[in-house]
Parts: C-alpha cells; structure tokens; sequence
C-alpha cells in the first residue's frame, strides 16, 4: 500500500470516529417532547400549576381589595364620626361664645345701672339737702306760728290720749318682740338665715384638693351659715369652673365634692367659692 493509500485510510478512520461520535450525541440529546409537556412534571402540568397560584393571587387580590375596601368605609365612617363631633364641639363653642357675649351684655347692663343709681343716689342727697333747708324754714315758720298752736291745745289733748294708747301698744308689741327673740335665741335660729334653706351670700377659698377622690376643702363653715347639701359656684378671676356641694361642716371651713356634671375647668388650689354667682 501506498503512503496516499495509508493517509486516505487514516482520514476515513478519523471521519468514521468522527460521525460515530456526532451521531451518539445526537441520540444522546433526543427527547420525546410530547413527554416533555404531557408527561408528570411536565410543561402542562407546570402551566396547570402557574394557572392555580395565578387563581390563588387572583382571589387573595379580591379579598385583599376587599379588605382595604371594609377598612376604606370604617376610615370614612370613623371620619364622618369625627366631623359630627367636631361640628358639635364647634356648636359648643359657639354656644359658650353666645352665653359669653351674653354674660358681657348682662355686665354692661348692670354697669349702667350702677350709674343710673349713683346718679339717683346724687338726685336723693340733693332732694335730702333741700328738705333740711325746708325743715329749718319750717321750724322759724313753726315759731311764728307758735301763737297758733295755743288755739290746737284741745285737739293736742285728744292726740295726746291716742298717742298714749300707740305707745302702751307699742310697749305690748316690744314686749312680744322681745319674747320672740328669746324663743328664737334659745332655738338656735338665725333670722338671718334664708327661709328657703339656701345659703347666705358668702365667698371664700379652695385651701386643698383632692383629686383622686374629686373633694375639696374650702375657707367657709357652720359660722358662715354653711350647711350640709349647699352648692358652692368655683370660679378664678372671674371665669366659671364649676360647682361643688357641702359633705362636712366645720365651724370654719367644709369638704366639698366637686360635681363633674358642672365642671368647665380644672379647679385649683386658691380659686374662689361664692354660695351664690351675681
């Protein structure tokens, strides 16, 4: 054999490995697609798995909105609420403005009749003045006149006999008088006192608070005409916080329960009580 001959057979053998080889990779990487998407595990059945969780997002997404939905309505609802009160407390306000101006209008309604009576008080001196001017002319008139008065003498007895009998009956009702305060005396009541049984005007100070138990201890007592069951108005400088009523009575001060029903502020120690509000 000839050296082409050798190197021909050389190549054919290299060609014959050559397609050997393609041809096992070739059957090594076939595959059944059929099996491949119809077979377990496939791609069908993966596609029927991604459709399933796809479902599942889908209906966890449905109630999620949902959900948000409920809690968007609850937020409005709970908004409505929250507007409805705040109209209410800005109908409150309004109302406390309205009593203020009114309280305002009652003050200068009261001013002006403190003038109007200083006034008055300043025409009654001036008409007092003028009357002891004419008392004065009348007493150098009454001697003048004092011849006159011999010719009344009889009429004078007359008077002086009924003058007599007013002043027995006046010593009969000093007499009764006296009596009636002895009784009353010895019964311990003060005539002072308001027969509907509310308090005297007085005015005092809150000296200590106890807040837990809503009581507070106040500068006025017994001596003052305070009794068990009176309100007592707080208030500090000039502003309303509220009412309080009577549980213990000492001679010169008294334990309170404040009334949370009346309460417009928070009271402190030094604010003013007054039995009675001007």
């Amino acid at each position: 054999m000839t050296l082409l001959g050798k190197s021909f057979s050389v190549i054919i053998l290299i060609l014959s490995l050559t397609f050997m080889v393609l041809a096992l990779a070739v059957n090594a990487s076939h595959r059944n697609w059929r099996d491949v998407v119809t077979g377990p595990g496939g791609l069908k059945e993966q596609i029927q798995d991604y459709e399933s969780t796809n479902e599942q997002l889908r209906d966890t997404q449905q109630r999620v909105e949902a959900a948000l939905a409920r809690e968007q309505a609850a937020r409005r609802t709970a908004l409505g609420a929250l507007t409805t009160q705040l109209d209410q407390l800005k109908d409150q306000l309004q109302k406390r403005e309205e009593s203020y101006q009114q309280k305002e209008a009652q003050n200068t309604v009261f001013a002006q009749t403190d003038r109007s009576r200083a006034l008055q008080l300043e025409e009654l001196t001036a008409e007092a003045n003028r009357l002891r001017q004419q008392i004065r002319k009348e007493q150098e008139d009454r001697d003048t006149l004092f011849t006159q008065t011999l010719k009344l003498t009889d009429q004078m007895n007359k008077l002086r006999g009924i003058v007599q009998i007013q002043s027995e009956r006046n010593d009969q009702l000093m007499a009764q008088v006296t009596r009636y305060k002895e009784v009353v005396d010895s019964k311990g009541i003060d005539i002072n006192e308001p027969l509907d049984g509310s308090p005297p005007d007085r005015n005092g100070t809150v000296l200590v608070i106890n807040r837990p138990k809503k009581l507070i201890e106040v500068s006025i007592g017994y001596d003052d005409g305070l009794r068990s069951g009176h309100h007592l108005e707080v208030s500090r400088q000039g502003r309303y916080l509220g009412k309080v009523r009577v549980l213990k009575i000492e001679p010169e001060r008294a334990v309170a329960e404040i009334l949370p029903d009346f309460s417009q502020g928070t009271i402190q120690e030094g604010d003013r009580v007054d039995t009675t509000l001007d």
